[in-house]
């Protein structure tokens, strides 16, 4: 894998609609291609994050039915509470490679999730 800094221009990147029951378990989560991202990015106050790569993202009720249009496998029920955020997708591993040390251009996101979608 090249030392390049890999996620410039939310290339490589995932994004994850999770929602969070009432007591804070997981209990939906869908993925959202770089496509849907770049259609329902401005619902979100990112500031600096254009990438959404610093966290979860809270989804805020009057985002919901538009972000629905777009992501039609994305379910809201009340009392949950939903989150957008990125992380890796590499075709080849984790990033930075192992013996690559920063400082790095830009924030590393985290890893594939590990539950399931």
């Amino acid at each position: 894998m090249s030392e390049d800094y890999p996620f410039e221009d939310g290339r490589n990147l995932a994004w994850e609609l999770e929602g969070f029951g009432p007591d804070e378990w997981l209990c939906s989560s869908v993925t959202v291609t770089r496509e849907q991202f770049l259609q329902v990015r401005g619902l979100f106050d990112l500031g600096d994050d254009e990438w959404m790569m610093a966290g979860g993202y809270p989804v805020p009720v009057e985002a919901q039915g538009p972000l629905r249009a777009v992501v039609e496998t994305a379910l809201f029920e009340e009392g949950v509470d939903y989150f957008l955020g990125a992380r890796q997708d590499l075709p080849s591993g984790l990033w930075p490679p192992a013996g690559v040390c920063g400082p790095f251009p830009g924030p590393i996101p985290p890893p594939q999730s590990q539950h399931p979608s």
